[in-house]
């Protein structure tokens, strides 16, 4: 088996920042030649492992919970699970709790909420992580009220609903389809044989 090399940053150049991210512009080498000004966009907090943020696909009476929220960046809505920045010195399993709650107004136990696997959202360009979570059996602790920019509805959809929605491309949030896909893999897998 061959030796994997992976190219040599020859410089970084810090291009902008803002309170979350760093964009850099490196300059990169390998053997097979040169590369200028090569984008990374690099979140200024991270976790273990390059976990930037968290992603949770709550269940409420058998029935997923999406958020319709105005993306600016595409410039159109898109349904999406809860999710976040993960805080200074907070877990993973910590921020899904916080974020579910500030996001929809919905709780769950600890014990219901299960870790579905990483997301790497753009690796080409993204230095990050995304922690996946499942949060089963949750409730409505407090009605939902838009507290962030964007966000416009709470909607609860069955699982057929979903699958049609996905593949009907309404659902394009990759956090969102890969949670959705490997909540059923664990779905299968819990079933007696």
């Amino acid at each position: 088996m061959p030796t994997l090399s992976k190219p040599r940053r020859r410089s970084r150049r810090l291009a902008c920042e803002n309170a979350y991210y760093e964009v850099f512009l490196d300059d990169l080498a390998d053997d097979s030649g040169d590369v200028r000004e090569y984008l990374v966009v690099a979140p200024k907090r991270s976790a273990t492992y390059l976990v930037t943020g968290v992603a949770v696909l709550p269940v409420v009476k058998n029935r997923y919970a999406l958020l319709r929220i105005y993306r600016h960046a595409i410039q159109d809505y898109s349904w999406e699970v809860p999710r976040g920045f993960v805080e200074d010195k907070e877990k993973s399993r910590q921020s899904v709790g916080r974020e579910l709650y500030e996001e929809t107004g919905l709780d769950c136990r600890s014990k219901s909420i299960r870790s579905l696997g990483y997301i790497t959202p753009e690796a080409g360009a993204l230095a990050a992580r995304i922690h996946l979570f499942l949060a089963q059996d949750c409730w409505v602790k407090s009605p939902f009220n838009v507290r962030e920019m964007g966000h416009q509805e709470l909607r609860f959809l069955t699982e057929k609903q979903m699958a049609v929605m996905i593949q009907r491309s309404l659902i394009q949030d990759v956090s969102t389809i890969v949670a959705f896909h490997r909540s059923l893999r664990l779905k299968r897998l819990a079933r007696p044989a």
